[in-house]
C-alpha cells in the first residue's frame, strides 16, 4: 500500500500471481470504504444490520428479565403471606 513494493515483488514473497496480490490490495481498500462509511451517521445511526438485530435482542432480554423479576417478587410476597390465609380445609 506505500509503494515500498511492487505487486510482483509482494507476489513472489508470498508465492502467489501478481493478480492474486492485486485483489488482496483492492479488497483490502474496498473493506475500508465499507468500514469507513458504517462509520458515518446515516439513517440507521451507523449500525450493520447485525448490530441493530443485537441491541433489538438485547433490548427483548432486559424487558423479560424485569419482567420475571417483577413475577418473582410477587411469587415471594404471596409465600410470606400463606400462613395468614386460612385454608378451605381449615374451616369448621
Amino acid at each position: 500500500m506505500k509503494g515500498e513494493l511492487s505487486l510482483a515483488e509482494a507476489a513472489r514473497r508470498h508465492g502467489v500471481s501478481s493478480a492474486t496480490v492485486g485483489n488482496w490490495r483492492d479488497r483490502f481498500v474496498d473493506a475500508g470504504k465499507v468500514g469507513m462509511d458504517r462509520s458515518l451517521p446515516g439513517p440507521d445511526g451507523g449500525q450493520s444490520q447485525t448490530e441493530r438485530r443485537l441491541r433489538h435482542e438485547c433490548e427483548q432480554l432486559k424487558l423479560a428479565l424485569a419482567e420475571a423479576t417483577v413475577q418473582l417478587r410477587i411469587w415471594q410476597k404471596g409465600a410470606e403471606s400463606v400462613d395468614e390465609v386460612p385454608s378451605r380445609t381449615s374451616r369448621p
